[in-house]
């Protein structure tokens, strides 16, 4: 009875640990929606430029993510894996930096560190587990994002509230790329991708309840590998 009670606790941590993870990507979705179908009702419309902006940067995320994990998850961090995390964290800063200020969106730069701080020190802490969590997610996004990026592309999109009289006003100093001269695409993209990343964090990259053989094995792997 004892034991029963116990699993249905961790089934349910799980499932709150999951719902926890996919409330933030709801949210984006749903602001980003709101936002392509009245701009001017959020911040003044200053959410058009970030709407934009976090497209581009979960390319970096994604980007980052494999290497992140490839460096940081690795047991005995040496010098020389270091000096090649600081390397590329440095390139991925240039690289927020660049668009965050190409777009005059510096939150990019904050959002990009808080981030990278949160993965770094799950990986240092508890690098088997934020190693299989960021590989997962990584995969998954991809998939997600490139699906996205397609379909912003090649796919007609309307562009509701975020007709040329808005964007003047908004985001007048927008360059030639597709994403600026239409941001409904990428805002629309973004919003779709953000909400296919949080049914995913409740389906299949929610963690599974392992029994106890499921748990003997692993540690006997674990220390295996050790």
């Amino acid at each position: 009875m004892a034991k029963d009670k116990k699993t249905a606790i961790d089934k349910a941590l799980l499932w709150i640990g999951a719902i926890a993870a996919a409330l933030p990507c709801f949210y984006l979705s749903y602001v980003l929606f709101n936002v392509w179908r009245d701009p001017m009702a959020w911040d003044d419309g200053n959410w058009v430029r970030l709407g934009v902006g976090l497209l581009l940067l979960e390319f970096i995320l994604l980007h980052s993510g494999a290497f992140t994990v490839a460096i940081l998850g690795q047991r005995d961090l040496g010098r020389h894996q270091i000096k090649l995390a600081l390397g590329l964290l440095a390139f991925y800063t240039l690289m927020v930096w660049a668009f965050a200020t190409s777009l005059a969106v510096p939150a990019l730069l904050w959002i990009f560190a808080t981030i990278v701080l949160g993965r770094s020190v799950g990986l240092l802490f508890s690098p088997s587990e934020s190693r299989h969590g960021i590989m997962a997610r990584s995969g998954i996004g991809v998939i997600l994002y490139l699906t996205v990026v397609f379909g912003t592309v090649f796919l007609p999109i309307p562009e509701w509230g975020l007709n040329s009289s808005v964007l003047n006003e908004v985001y007048p100093d927008r360059g030639s790329g597709l994403w600026e001269v239409e941001p409904e695409r990428a805002i629309a993209g973004a919003a779709l991708y953000f909400l296919l990343i949080g049914l995913a964090e409740i389906t299949v990259l929610r963690p599974q309840h392992k029994n106890g053989s499921e748990q003997l094995n692993e540690e006997e792997d674990h220390a295996t590998n050790e």
